[in-house]
């Protein structure tokens, strides 16, 4: 799919689309995909790889921390429970 591995972190793939990149992050069986296009992604990886994905769509809570937008639009990542 073009993606290739963070060189600071293994499990951060990523892949250069020209105005911006694409990325995702895999935790054992968990992965999350941030991107411009994400259903394209999720598309293919149902499609042609045959993964069985649940919970598609944007992430609110992800390895035990929530994620939300602040005052200016900038998306963040902070356990709030």
């Amino acid at each position: 799919m073009g993606y290739f591995t963070s060189k600071s972190e293994k499990d951060i793939w990523m892949r250069d689309k020209g105005d911006h990149y694409e990325y995702i992050a895999v935790y054992v069986d968990d992965l999350m995909i941030a991107s411009k296009d994400p259903d394209s992604t999720i598309k293919m990886l149902m499609e042609k790889y045959h993964f069985k994905l649940k919970g598609t769509g944007p992430t609110k809570f992800h390895l035990g921390c929530n994620l939300f937008h602040d005052e200016e639009g900038v998306l963040c990542y902070a356990p709030k429970k």
